[in-house]
């Protein structure tokens, strides 16, 4: 224990390094994206009321892995814990930091705020009865915190001294921006989807638009040809910004790994949105797609970021 506090004495003296910072931070991200993924399965497997209690698994004990909804749901519970540490670090590297940036402290105390803020949801969810619109809630929230990590990561590479500009041209910088919304969009239309169809946590659990398990269901088809139809919308933006990136060479070698990467997990996201539906949503491609959409999060977070730069002048 004395070895611990000493440890913690050292770091408060001698603060982190910007490259322990970037470390921690990285992990942080691992574990926010992996949350996303267990949560799925909770919800894929008709696990979501395993435990019917928060936070305890239910009336009696805090922890029960008496069946197999139970298990599930209480691992993805005790996964929490590890992100919360995950995270209250990375905001602790943040403010002990050397040196210290505001920015960075600013995004570590929201990553700080977010996690907890996640537990009240998934709350709520629970005493609902994995109500729809609060499952959409959980997963949205998800994303921003995906979104936040990401920019936490990839600013801590930034100078630690200077001020942050648009480094490109206002066209481009608008595009990105365009994108950036539309992709947002996508995501909340495919939380719709999946709110719509067979895999709403229980099978007992409400569906917007009072949904059944039935995959040839009207209201099934309609929210799913919406969100296809925003997805071939969010694309031709990122056709419409390669082209803008074609006359400006500069702004095309600040943008070209985020954006390329865009679209090679966009066309993989379609690709396995199609082949799920097509298929009747098998367990499986679901938890694909649910990953890949944190995926498309991280890297238009990274395609945001890379529109600016930091340059000679206050701190950043």
């Amino acid at each position: 224990m004395r070895g611990v506090i000493g440890r913690i004495a050292d770091i408060r003296r001698s603060g982190f390094s910007p490259a322990a910072h970037r470390s921690i931070c990285i992990a942080a991200l691992v574990l926010l994206s992996a949350i996303v993924v267990t949560g799925a399965a909770v919800r894929l497997t008709g696990s979501g009321l395993g435990c019917d209690d928060w936070p305890n698994c239910n009336g009696t004990t805090f922890i029960d892995v008496s069946n197999q909804h139970a298990a599930i749901e209480q691992v993805n519970r005790l996964f929490t814990f590890l992100v919360s540490i995950g995270v209250a670090l990375a905001a602790a590297a943040a403010w002990f930091r050397q040196p210290r940036r505001r920015d960075l402290t600013r995004l570590g105390f929201a990553l700080l705020l977010g996690v907890p803020a996640q537990g009240v949801v998934g709350a709520i969810v629970v005493w609902s009865g994995l109500h729809p619109a609060t499952v959409q809630l959980h997963m949205v929230l998800s994303m921003v915190l995906v979104w936040a990590a990401v920019m936490l990561l990839v600013r801590s590479g930034d100078p630690d001294e200077g001020v942050r500009v648009v480094a490109v041209e206002p066209p481009v910088r608008r595009l990105v921006q365009l994108l950036a919304v539309m992709t947002g969009v996508v995501v909340v239309a495919g939380t719709v989807v999946t709110g719509t169809g067979p895999h709403a946590g229980d099978e007992e659990a409400r569906r917007f638009f009072g949904s059944t398990d039935d995959i040839d269901g009207d209201a099934l088809k309609w929210v799913t040809r919406i969100h296809g139809t925003l997805v071939w919308l969010t694309v031709l933006v990122a056709l419409l910004l390669f082209v803008a990136l074609r006359r400006r060479p500069d702004d095309r070698r600040r943008l070209d790994a985020p954006l390329t990467a865009w679209v090679i997990t966009a066309v993989v996201q379609g690709t396995v949105g199609y082949v799920q539906y097509a298929a009747g949503l098998p367990v499986g491609l679901v938890l694909v797609h649910m990953a890949g959409v944190t995926v498309l999060v991280g890297v238009t977070a990274w395609m945001w970021w890379a529109t600016t730069e930091v340059r000679p002048g206050a701190a950043p």
